[in-house]
């Protein structure tokens, strides 16, 4: 299925976030093989906790876009989930309909 393209806009827009939770942990602590262990669905955010060895992580990801990573008792990231445009990847879509959509 092919994105849309509108110019002007009378719907609502979804936005999806993926992000590769492993690899961005990777990328903050220099370490490799960080294994998801337990995951928890809220009403504002989502929560996931991960182990390497005896290290523990916990990522939340914010429905607002906001994220903070802890590892062990230290804050390694604490901001917004797009300031690094190699952490998530944007889709967006028609709220309506659900097609997806290019927002430039």
């Amino acid at each position: 299925m092919d994105p849309q393209v509108f110019s002007d806009l009378d719907f609502s827009i979804v936005c999806q976030a993926e992000v590769d939770l492993p690899a961005w942990l990777r990328k903050l602590t220099g370490k490799s093989g960080w294994q998801l262990f337990f995951e928890e669905e809220g009403e504002a955010c989502e929560a996931y906790s991960f182990r390497r060895g005896e290290e523990e992580a916990e990522v939340v990801l914010f429905h607002t876009g906001h994220a903070t990573v802890e590892v062990g008792e230290r804050t390694l990231y604490d901001g917004s989930l797009f300031a690094d445009p190699e952490c998530a990847r944007l889709k967006y879509f028609n709220g309506e309909s659900g097609e997806p959509i290019l927002v430039n």
